[in-house]
């Protein structure tokens, strides 16, 4: 059974500003929960199809594939994925293809392309299910 609290019509903006204020930070927290979830897929799903040559650097290009959290002022996180240095010159070559020593072109690689397009939607269903929750 659910408890009514009763208050004066002076009372009413200051109340729904608390119940907004309240809903926004528990949305907030479960958007950054699917934020998360969806880039630790990312992360692991690029690093298991990322084109790799044993015969020059190994998978040495995986190893340095991550992804970091960036916080702002309101709270809202945003979740970056990348490269780290010394690999990180070679991802551009890797997605848009690049050209070779013999004068043809490499084809482009669609490993990151296809690893958002498996991570997006479930990460849009999540945010969907996070905004519509009426606190269950």
């Amino acid at each position: 059974m659910s408890s009514y609290i009763t208050i004066s019509p002076e009372q009413l903006s200051e109340a729904v500003s608390e119940q907004l204020e309240l809903y926004q930070k528990e949305t907030v927290q479960k958007i950054d929960k699917a934020g998360s979830k969806a880039m630790k897929n990312l992360v692991r799903i690029t690093k298991d199809t990322a084109p790799f040559n044993a015969k020059h650097h190994g998978r040495h290009y995986v190893s340095c594939i991550a992804s970091r959290k960036e916080s702002s002022r309101t709270g809202v996180c945003t979740y970056t994925w990348y490269v780290k240095p010394p690999c990180h010159r070679l991802t551009h070559l890797l997605v848009k293809g690049h050209a070779t020593k013999d004068g043809g072109r490499t084809k482009k690689g669609l490993f990151l392309e296809n690893a958002c397009d498996k991570v997006l939607p479930e990460f849009e269903q999540d945010v969907i299910k996070a905004v519509k929750d009426d606190g269950n």
